[in-house]
């Protein structure tokens, strides 16, 4: 798969015209890779020479790019840019935004809002992994109005290399107890997902699953974070919450107390800040990991009373069992204000389901392991 990389003139040169260590060799890299190179510039003298320099890159101006960008509906385009006009340009085309720490040009928005790249060799390892991302590891059509997607298997039992453990095991230690030794490749394997899936441009809200706790997850907050400011959307405010305490699920032995939606339904409201915000919406909902779709199925029903167009749910990983249920859907009748804790519920339908596995995903985690341990000692 590959991607047209946009780099303003000042992530090529210095204030002084002076091209930074590395990039010519990144460059050349990138044209081996088969990818298309474009150097944006306002002012073609100050790039006049570039292309004897580096050789096979092509010079537009920024409005060229940006009518090139806002037709990509394949997530084609990366910009590495380190200005303002840079971070307005990837929101308004929702683009990947990489930031050269290298650059001299340092706003204020790109360096809080990018992802921060520290070398050209950085940037080339990065731009791999977020080629490496092309399927989802799991997909269920609920119905017309709500789809549910996982991005890897969490299973680190079985039938599994020793590769795809560590890389597995790292992420659940990076959303469960905060360890960030693999959480910026999880966090580009899963920006890349949204960026090759045209649904995530259709998105108003994007939202977490509340924790068993009335805490946030501060990890799983970054992530919908990075989708949010991606997709260029403003209400950044919890969407759901929950006022009261409940055990983890693992902590529920009873597969009936476990299955079904009553603790959280008992546990959480929508925020009343998007009580005239949701109704004729696509809200998409981020969790950490997805077993029986008993918390997917808490906040669908939620959403579906307050009239959401369509439910988007997303797990980064996905249990998969040889044999028991699968994913539980649950229809519910609502009845009262789910803005608030005056509401009730009552179970109408219930039916196990089955989704569309896709074992490539377990293959792009086995190559995001040689991505990581490859010896360019970036």
């Amino acid at each position: 798969m590959s991607k047209t990389i946009v780099f303003p003139t000042a992530t090529i040169k210095d204030k002084t015209d002076i091209m930074y260590e590395g990039i010519v060799e990144l460059i050349q890299q990138l044209n081996d890779d088969n990818n298309k190179v474009i150097i944006m510039s306002h002012d073609r003298s100050r790039v006049a020479d570039l292309e004897s320099e580096i050789g096979s890159v092509e010079i537009c101006y920024r409005w060229q790019v940006r009518d090139m960008m806002k037709e990509d509906n394949e997530g084609n385009y990366i910009l590495v840019g380190s200005n303002e006009d840079d971070m307005r340009m990837a929101a308004s085309t929702k683009t990947v935004l990489l930031t050269p720490k290298w650059s001299d040009v340092k706003d204020p928005g790109p360096i809080k809002y990018g992802l921060g790249i520290p070398t050209p060799k950085t940037l080339y390892k990065v731009i791999q992994i977020i080629k490496n991302q092309k399927v989802w590891f799991y997909h269920l059509d609920l119905n017309d109005r709500s789809t549910v997607y996982s991005l890897t298997s969490a299973n680190s039992r079985g039938d599994i290399s020793k590769s795809e453990r560590e890389i597995v095991d790292g992420f659940r230690d990076s959303l469960k107890k905060g360890n960030r030794k693999y959480f910026k490749v999880l966090q580009l394997h899963f920006l890349a997902s949204l960026i090759h899936n045209p649904m995530f441009k259709e998105v108003d809200i994007w939202s977490v699953m509340p924790s068993s706790s009335t805490d946030i997850n501060e990890d799983l907050w970054a992530l919908k974070e990075r989708a949010r400011i991606l997709m260029g959307k403003r209400l950044v405010n919890p969407l759901f919450i929950r006022h009261t305490e409940i055990k983890k699920s693992h902590h529920y032995t009873n597969i009936t107390d476990r299955l079904y939606c009553d603790r959280h339904f008992q546990s959480i409201k929508i925020n009343p800040e998007y009580r005239n915000k949701i109704k004729g919406k696509v809200i998409c909902v981020l969790d950490d990991y997805l077993t029986n779709g008993t918390s997917f199925e808490s906040i669908r029903t939620l959403l579906i009373k307050a009239g959401a167009k369509k439910i988007i749910l997303v797990s980064l990983g996905r249990f998969r069992r040889g044999s028991g249920i699968e994913y539980y859907k649950q229809d519910y009748n609502i009845a009262g204000d789910v803005f608030t804790q005056n509401y009730s519920y009552e179970l109408i339908e219930e039916i196990d389901i089955s989704g569309e596995y896709n074992p490539q995903a377990r293959n792009e985690i086995e190559n995001l392991y040689s991505l990581i341990y490859s010896n360019d000692n970036s």
